[in-house]
């Protein structure tokens, strides 16, 4: 039993370092996003990879997928719900969750409703999508190096040999 727990452990870790790397290369796109507009003045701002990256079912299935890989963390961390990483879990569940619905009703817009100029989803009437969505992806980004940090302080060490 101890075993498997330990092997699930270790899943969390593993699983907590991929989306940390994932995510933090997904960070340096809205970076670029955000250096291409307000520094170069560039009037489309389509981040490092060009735009045919930045479309939205992308962002939609990047965003879910991310969302996956949190929850497959929180169920292979046996220990989270006695853990403080409970709390930096959940609130990365909550936000990448909204982020999801977020692109969700974007993509709807943009195909249901053929609103073909940029698709304000929800909150892109009240805060303008560059920001939005790099707030989103920074905040995730937090909790995420919170999540990795706890499964790896929480990891059972490996014994050292005696010298």
């Amino acid at each position: 039993m101890e075993a498997r727990r330990e092997h699930y452990t270790q899943l969390a870790v593993t699983g907590a370092a991929a989306i940390l790397l994932v995510q933090a290369a997904h960070m340096v796109e809205h970076i670029a996003q955000v250096t291409q507009r307000f520094v170069l003045h560039m009037p489309t701002a389509h981040g490092l990879l060009g735009s045919i990256f930045d479309l939205e079912w992308v962002h939609f299935a990047y965003n879910t997928l991310l969302y996956a890989g949190i929850l497959a963390v929180f169920i292979w961390d046996k220990r989270a719900a006695r853990h403080p990483l409970f709390f930096t879990l959940q609130a990365a569940l909550w936000l990448q969750g909204y982020h999801v619905v977020e692109h969700a009703v974007k993509m709807y817009q943009y195909y249901a409703l053929g609103i073909m100029e940029g698709p304000k989803g929800i909150l892109g009437h009240v805060i303008p999508l560059i920001w939005l969505h790099f707030f989103l992806n920074l905040f995730v980004l937090i909790l995420i190096v919170g999540i990795y940090k706890g499964t790896r302080q929480a990891a059972p060490q490996p014994a050292r040999a005696l010298a």
